[in-house]
């Protein structure tokens, strides 16, 4: 809270047109506030070691592509306190960074691989603070260097302040929340689908085969050597994993970002305890159903298997099963199902 604090005293102390030092002022209140209700989550975060000594300036121009893999250079070395952070501060530097440039597909799409990678998810109220200080740093900076500068750079600096302040204020904004599933047998194109869409906007997107994973100990690329009907593909595992879906989406709704949830959802009883999710939570929900053939899945689950690479398990005597035991989307769910050609790329939210 200190350096958020220092953030707004460097920009306030420069002259600044009334409409822009009263807007400073409204997202210091935000910050300050908002740091209020976050105490409780930031102390328990630090005694689960989400407090790390990380990098402190995780920014696009602090990194290179270097022999095929992106490396990150000129960490802060002399200052401990500017480089020990929630690890979602160091998350949240790179997200704005990508956003500010354009690229806020690749913010969201960064966010999500690291929330599959750690199961996050629980800090995700907290992300839109750190957004927002991590934006002000930049603004912070911009504002100094104008007040520095001659008046062609000024220009610049001062266009760069007024971009950062406006993102800034975007992240302390409310997002709209809606919870979307995918319903679909392995190799549809569903998690293709959900992912395109989660690059849309702030969609935080949850996979049923990386959370069965997780719920046994596994990492997302890490193999089971499950069979059709045993390991971690039992009736009762799958009941696990959905009732864990069902629980990240009440808690990231909660949290107030929209999700999506990854997963073939064939069962009418399984879509259906969802959408009563989406009602409780008094948010919008749809169904992403991609219109793929069989043959296209088959040749798909058997193309994927080879290369590997990914979470999903899928054999084609699991998608053979799945394709006899399907539930197809009844006349009310339809009304609020999105259709997805097969193969098309989804060029905007549902």
């Amino acid at each position: 809270l200190a350096n958020a604090r220092a953030n707004f005293a460097h920009a306030a102390a420069l002259e600044h047109a009334p409409e822009i030092a009263a807007r400073l002022a409204t997202l210091l209140d935000w910050t300050v506030g908002e740091h209020a209700r976050l105490a409780p989550l930031l102390a328990q975060r630090k005694r689960d070691g989400q407090v790390r000594e990380g990098h402190g300036d995780l920014h696009l121009a602090n990194m290179v592509v270097h022999r095929g893999r992106v490396t990150v250079f000129d960490c802060i070395e002399f200052n401990p306190a500017l480089r020990w952070n929630d690890v979602l501060s160091e998350i949240a530097f790179t997200m704005m960074d990508l956003r500010h440039r354009g690229r806020g597909d690749l913010a969201q799409r960064f966010l999500n691989d690291y929330l599959e990678d750690t199961g996050d998810y629980g800090g995700l109220a907290a992300l839109p603070w750190f957004l927002v200080y991590r934006a002000m740093v930049r603004a912070k900076i911009a504002a100094i260097r104008a007040a520095q500068a001659d008046a062609g750079t000024a220009t610049a600096e001062h266009r760069d302040f007024l971009a950062h302040l406006a993102l800034a204020e975007s992240y302390a904004a409310p997002r709209a929340r809606a919870l979307v599933i995918t319903c679909g047998a392995s190799g549809s194109g569903k998690s293709h689908a959900a992912r395109a869409l989660a690059a849309t906007g702030d969609w935080i997107r949850i996979r049923s085969d990386v959370e069965r994973k997780r719920l046994a100990g596994l990492a997302r690329f890490t193999p089971s050597d499950s069979g059709t009907d045993d390991g971690l593909y039992t009736p009762e595992r799958g009941a696990q994993t959905y009732a864990r879906l069902a629980g990240l989406a009440r808690d990231v709704l909660a949290a107030g970002w929209p999700v999506i949830l990854d997963g073939t959802f064939l069962r009418r009883a399984q879509r259906q305890a969802m959408r009563d999710l989406a009602g409780a939570a008094g948010v919008p929900f749809a169904i992403l159903a991609p219109d793929t053939p069989d043959t296209v899945m088959r040749e798909r689950v058997v193309q994927r298997a080879a290369a590997g690479g990914d979470p999903s398990e899928a054999t084609p005597d699991v998608l053979e099963r799945q394709l006899a035991t399907r539930e197809t989307l009844a006349s009310d769910e339809l009304r609020c199902a999105v259709r997805v050609e097969a193969g098309r790329p989804l060029d905007g939210p549902a």
